[in-house]
């Protein structure tokens, strides 16, 4: 391999992680996972197909703030499959789809997503440890509310609340369907045996929907911005180690998550991999995570400690986490690529 186009990847590769750590801090308001990397498809569309197989089916569920009125709770169940027909010569292309399922509070808001992501995967002759992905999400969301759920002042009898009196209130719209749009590109690069690193950024909401049930001017969805890195170094054939980062920006919610994990192989046979990690979600919590990996199938939880302000609320109970992935490949059948003379067998 050629040196010179190794060390301009390497330089291209760690230009682009400098950039992502120069941005300002992130905050995020929309539906995320502690787990992230056990999310890809919510992650990244461009991380559609990314994997070793044929096809992969992902879920997601999250409780958070299980102590306060108004906790969150979170379903995600996805799939991408690679198809086995490429469109332009030396790439490949996958497909998925995403269900999502979120509801808050005492109005049980309710958000439900229904997505396709799309990818085009590059690969490189002159490195064949490089891969190149950009993709596409589009999808319909769903967003409603039960105003008879909520109290109001008009409720109050001089004494007591009182569900039986009208709240006094008109409510024209109570649930409203929008499209939205979404890029993401995603570069992997396998430097050696030992060291891998991927980097993704994604945009969402490209199309800035209204989420107005009225539609009110203005009141839109803004695009939502995100980033991830991870560095995997293995030190032998048995333990390795991962540095993982997260951003995400949506105007001035921001979120920022960063951790290190580790891997240990309990059995090279059957891909028996145990993990532990821990991370912070910068001035909110602490996030501890624990996991199995056994041949084809991932599981996967973790814990968020609250330790902002609103630990008052919590008493430092943030949320948990389930995330199950698993991957499925036909097996390959050798055939030689020259006829062998029977008499030599």
């Amino acid at each position: 391999m050629n040196t010179k186009y190794k060390d301009s990847c390497f330089f291209h590769v760690v230009l682009f992680a400098f950039c992502i750590f120069m941005g300002k801090v992130l905050f995020s308001q929309d539906i995320h996972f502690s787990n992230w990397q056990m999310s890809p498809l919510n992650l990244n569309p461009a991380n559609a197909g990314m994997f070793d197989g044929d096809g992969r089916l992902i879920f997601n569920y999250r409780n958070q703030w299980k102590s306060v009125p108004v906790p969150y709770n979170t379903f995600s169940f996805g799939g991408d499959y690679n198809l086995k027909k490429s469109l332009i010569k030396n790439t490949e292309e996958a497909v998925g789809i995403i269900f999502n399922h979120d509801g808050s509070g005492d109005g049980k808001y309710k958000i439900t997503d229904f997505k396709i992501p799309i990818n085009h995967k590059f690969s490189f002759k002159k490195d064949s440890g490089l891969t190149l992905a950009f993709g596409i999400l589009a999808g319909i969301t769903n967003i409603s509310i039960d105003p008879n759920r909520l109290s109001y002042d008009q409720q109050w009898d001089g004494d007591a609340y009182n569900q039986g009196l009208s709240n006094g209130e008109t409510f024209i719209k109570q649930s409203k369907v929008f499209a939205d749009f979404g890029l993401g590109t995603v570069i992997q690069k396998k430097f050696n045996q030992k060291f891998k690193a991927t980097i993704g950024y994604a945009i969402s909401h490209i199309n800035k929907p209204n989420i107005s049930f009225n539609n009110t001017p203005g009141a839109v969805l803004r695009p939502k911005h995100n980033e991830s890195l991870q560095l995997k170094y293995s030190f032998n054939n048995i333990s390795a180690v991962m540095f993982e980062y997260y951003g995400n920006q949506q105007q001035k919610f921001k979120e920022n998550l960063l951790g290190l994990s580790y891997y240990h192989t309990l059995n090279p046979k059957t891909n028996t991999v145990f993990n532990v990690g821990i991370l912070t979600r910068l001035k909110d919590a602490l996030i501890t995570t624990i996991g199995l990996e056994h041949n084809n199938m991932r599981l996967q939880v973790s814990y968020d400690y609250n330790y902002s302000q609103f630990k008052r609320a919590t008493n430092g109970r943030g949320g948990y986490e389930i995330s199950f992935i698993y991957i499925w490949a036909t097996p390959k059948v050798f055939v030689p690529k020259t006829r062998v003379c029977p008499i030599y067998m």
